[in-house]
């Protein structure tokens, strides 16, 4: 049996319109609404693999990330089970933690320099098909989990420069006049999702793919949405220019999600799931007993509340570290806040996490999915029931009041250049 977990990094929900895509609606089961736990590669990825929240798995920061000792990761479940495990990856930063470890094989994949549009050293999505295409070859008859990370849809910014001179940074280290940069990015993006779909097409094809999940690790914004690329702060100021990885809004933290194979029935499901259910739910589905987690299996219920985190650097401005970090690299951080939410089928709370846990948006998102009106002021009693639940997950948690620790210059560099600073 060969089981399939495919991530397309930077996925938003209306990403999958391949014909691949559609028909593997068609024939699963579909969740339109799948909701990160973390806007951040990384994190998003451990809790994915784990079904635990970030707070839990522990890991919470884009690199050189350790997963707590005491959380089984699904390939380990697996592999317990007499699979076989290999990941994939296409990208940074996955590979710069430990989840190397987890998996029988694991190969980060950097035969494209991509110095244009910001995605580095990566493997592009027909390298990655090839590479699993091989190893599941090499392992035919044999009970098999595959893990393949697809990078090829996370651009940066400076995918809208093209050839000309890109815009200047100001003392914030926010860039000036980009408004006259925007509009390729969604050409480019559609583009690259597509590829994507044929890649994923052409697996399907030439192997056996028994039971498959097809998600992302989180979105990504676009022209026209919340003020692209601007980020801001909880005060209304312009503090950054990232496309991903620092607001909880849906077009970061909505992502589509796909289980296929026989046990999978053929519907297509509106109300929000989690990413952390993925683990509980094909594990059901092949009747293999696994620890216990923060998901749940789709088979049984759907969640009534979804997490997500953005603990940016995992910086606060009360810590001394970061101001040093600030003044002496010139990244913003300190202007950027962090940020917890909570999110059902109507609501959805946002607060900021720099020290305490304070509440400053609230958007009713059956009615405004665009999230554009500010409730928080109106709706007091919902406020109060969705911050006490807030408080329940990470009222206890020191690690608002914590820092990364201090980075180097290439990591720097690594870290502007996918689009994180």
């Amino acid at each position: 049996m060969n089981v399939v977990l495919a991530s397309v990094d930077c996925a938003r929900a209306d990403s999958f319109n391949h014909s691949f895509f559609e028909v593997q609606k068609a024939r699963g089961s579909y969740y339109d609404t799948c909701i990160v736990q973390a806007p951040f590669t990384s994190p998003s990825h451990t809790s994915m693999l784990s079904g635990m929240h970030p707070f839990n798995a522990g890991v919470r920061w884009l690199i050189d990330y350790t997963i707590n000792d005491d959380i089984t990761l699904l390939p380990e479940v697996l592999a317990e089970e007499g699979y076989n495990t290999a990941a994939f990856t296409g990208g940074y930063p996955l590979p710069t933690g430990d989840m190397d470890e987890r998996f029988d094989t694991f190969e980060h994949v950097t035969t494209v320099e991509d110095r244009m549009e910001g995605r580095q050293e990566y493997g592009p999505a027909n390298v990655l098909v090839s590479r699993a295409l091989n190893w599941l070859d090499d392992h035919e008859g044999e009970d098999n989990f595959v893990f393949i990370h697809f990078f090829d849809l996370h651009f940066t910014l400076r995918s809208e420069f093209g050839s000309r001179d890109p815009p200047d940074f100001d003392e914030n280290h926010v860039y000036e006049n980009v408004e006259q940069y925007i509009g390729r990015y969604r050409r480019r993006f559609e583009e690259e999702a597509d590829f994507v779909g044929r890649q994923l097409e052409l697996l399907f094809d030439l192997a056996d793919v028994d039971v498959a999940a097809i998600t992302a690790d989180h979105g990504s914004k676009m022209p026209g949405e919340h003020g692209y690329p601007w980020v801001y702060d909880s005060d209304g100021n312009r503090v950054g220019s990232q496309c991903r990885g620092v607001e909880l809004y849906d077009n970061l933290v909505r992502v589509p999600l796909i289980f296929v194979g026989e046990p999978f029935d053929d519907r297509t499901v509106h109300e929000q799931v989690r990413t952390i259910d993925i683990v509980p739910t094909p594990l059901d589905a092949l009747v293999v007993e696994g620890p216990a987690t923060d998901g749940t299996s789709l088979f049984d219920s759907l969640p009534e509340f979804a997490y997500s985190e953005t603990y940016h650097g995992q910086l606060t401005k009360e810590n001394p570290l970061t101001h040093e970090m600030n003044e002496r690299y010139d990244f913003g951080w300190n202007q950027l806040d962090s940020l917890v939410s909570l999110r059902s089928n109507e609501w959805k709370l946002i607060c900021t996490v720099n020290g305490d846990i304070v509440p400053t948006e609230l958007y009713h998102i059956a009615q405004d999915p665009g999230e554009s009106r500010n409730l928080l002021d109106e709706e007091e009693a919902i406020v109060e029931e969705y911050f006490e639940r807030v408080e329940d997950l990470v009222g206890g948690d020191d690690q608002r009041y914590a820092t990364a620790n201090l980075v180097d210059d290439r990591t720097r560099g690594h870290l502007e250049d996918l689009g994180y600073l």
